[in-house]
């Protein structure tokens, strides 16, 4: 297994924009020595979405519903606590 190359932000734009003015993937991959099969395509989109230079490997995914129910939880509990405390 070969060693995972780190591309700079700046060669990744340089690939992208060569990608959309019209260079296939395939000549990409074997002019930049680029392993990975989706790499490009991946880079495009990351750089159409703005998050090219984002580094997310490691980082849990965003779950937006979960949180809200933590938080809902939360709440509740210290309402409880609130109202326990007003009856006493």
């Amino acid at each position: 297994m070969g060693k995972h190359k780190n591309w700079a932000l700046d060669q990744k734009i340089k690939i992208v924009k060569e990608y959309k003015n019209g260079a296939t993937i395939s000549y990409l991959n074997n002019k930049y020595g680029i392993s990975g099969c989706g790499t490009v395509s991946r880079w495009n989109q990351e750089y159409d979405k703005g998050i090219l230079g984002q580094d997310n490997r490691g980082k849990k995914k965003y779950n937006k519903e979960l949180e809200d129910i933590e938080i809902l939880k939360k709440s509740y509990a210290l309402l409880m606590e609130i109202r326990s405390k007003q009856h006493k």
